[in-house]
C-alpha cells in the first residue's frame, strides 16, 4: 500500500474514533506497521485496530481476554468433566458470532486467554465498515465475560446452598442470561419472547411517532397556508399555534394505542408460550437475550416484560440517538430480520 494511502488510513481510524468519543492511544515501537487502540468505556476490553504491514491492504481487527488462573480453577474442579463441554459451547458461540478466534496457553482445553479477530479491507473510508467490526469484536469479547462470570456465579450459588442443584451450561451457553438448556426451558423462553416483543414495540413507537409528527406538520402547513389565503397573517399564526396545542393529545393517544398492543402482545405470548417453546431450540433464539445483556441503561431490560413508563423511555432514547443504544437496537433487528417465521 502506498505510503500516502497508509496515512490516510492511520487518519481515517483516528477520525472515526475521536467522532465515536472512544478512548483512542497508538501503540508505538510493535513492530507493526501501526497499532490504534481503542476502548469504549473503563469496564469494556479494548479492541486494537492492526496495519501490519505497509503493503498490506487490509486491517486487523483484534481483541483478547485473559481469565484468571484461579477461575479456571475453581470451574475445573466444580464442573468436572462438564468444563469440557463449557468450552466447546463457548467455542461453538465464537464461531455463530462470525468472528475468528485463538484460545491461547498451553491446553486448548484450559485456555489461558481468548483472542478474537476479524480482517476488514478499507478501499475507501468506511465508518460503518469501522464501527461494526469493533463492535462485532467488542461484543465477542464481552459474551466470553460473561459467560466466564455467569458459570462463577452460578457455583457461589450453589456453594452457598449445595441443596440446590448445580447443572453445567448446555451447548450454547446464553451469555448473561440463563444457561441455555433444552427447548422446554421456560425462563430461557420468555426472555427471547420479551426480547422479540419489545423490539417490535419500539419500532412501531418510533414508527408511529415519526408519521404522527410528519402528519400534523404537514397539516398545520396546509391549514396554516388556508387560514392565512382567507383571513391573512394573523389567521395562520393562530391556527398554527392550535396545532401545536394538539400535538401532545394526539401523541398521547398513539401512546394510548401502544399500550393496548403491548398488553394483548404479552397475553398472547403468555397463552403460546407452551406452543411456541418447542420452536426456539434453534440456538439462533439466545442472540437476542445476549445482545440485551451486554448494555446497561438504568431501565427494565428488554428480556422482561415493560411497561408504557419504560417503553417510552427506551423510544427516547433512540429518538435522541443514543450511541449505545442505537447500536443495541441495530443489533436486536439484525436479530430479528434473521429468526426463522414462527406460527401466527
Amino acid at each position: 500500500m502506498p505510503s500516502a494511502s497508509q496515512d490516510q488510513m492511520l487518519h481515517n481510524l483516528k477520525q472515526w474514533a475521536d467522532r465515536t468519543g472512544y478512548q483512542v492511544g497508538q501503540i508505538e515501537d510493535s513492530g507493526n506497521d501501526f497499532i490504534l487502540e481503542v476502548r469504549e468505556r473503563e469496564s469494556f476490553p479494548s479492541v486494537q485496530f492492526i496495519h501490519q504491514r505497509r503493503e498490506h491492504p487490509h486491517l486487523l481487527v483484534v481483541g483478547q481476554v485473559k481469565i484468571p488462573s484461579e477461575d479456571r480453577e475453581r470451574l475445573k474442579r466444580t464442573m468436572g468433566d462438564g468444563f469440557k463441554q463449557f468450552i466447546w459451547d463457548l467455542k461453538l458461540s465464537l464461531l455463530g458470532k462470525g468472528v475468528d478466534f485463538l484460545v491461547l496457553g498451553e491446553d486448548d482445553g484450559d485456555p489461558e486467554a481468548w483472542e478474537v479477530h476479524l480482517r476488514i479491507y478499507l478501499r475507501e473510508f468506511d465508518p460503518n465498515l469501522l464501527q461494526s467490526s469493533y463492535t462485532s469484536v467488542k461484543n465477542s469479547l464481552i459474551s466470553v465475560i460473561w459467560c466466564y462470570k455467569k458459570a462463577l456465579d452460578q457455583i457461589a450459588m450453589f456453594s452457598a446452598d449445595p441443596s440446590q442443584q448445580f447443572s453445567v451450561p448446555a451447548e450454547g451457553a446464553a451469555v448473561g442470561g440463563s444457561f441455555r438448556g433444552e427447548g422446554n426451558d421456560p425462563e430461557r423462553a420468555r426472555r427471547v419472547m420479551n426480547a422479540m416483543a419489545n423490539t417490535g414495540i419500539i419500532m412501531m413507537v418510533t414508527l408511529m411517532d415519526g408519521f404522527a409528527q410528519t402528519m400534523m406538520e404537514a397539516t398545520e402547513a396546509m391549514a396554516s397556508g388556508v387560514a392565512e389565503a382567507f383571513g391573512g397573517e394573523e389567521a395562520s399564526e393562530q391556527m398554527t399555534e392550535e396545532m401545536k396545542e394538539k400535538m401532545p393529545e394526539a401523541k398521547e393517544q398513539m401512546m394510548g394505542m401502544v399500550s393496548q398492543v403491548r398488553q394483548q402482545l404479552y397475553e398472547q405470548m403468555a397463552q403460546k408460550a407452551d406452543d411456541i417453546e418447542s420452536l426456539l431450540a434453534d440456538r439462533i433464539f439466545d442472540k437476542g437475550p445476549e445482545i440485551v445483556d451486554v448494555y446497561e441503561f438504568g431501565l427494565p431490560k428488554f428480556t422482561e416484560e415493560l411497561d408504557d413508563e419504560t417503553i417510552t423511555e427506551y423510544a427516547r432514547l433512540l429518538v435522541q440517538e443514543d450511541k449505545y443504544f442505537t447500536e443495541m437496537f441495530g443489533e436486536l433487528t439484525a436479530w430479528m430480520n434473521s429468526l426463522p417465521q414462527l406460527p401466527k
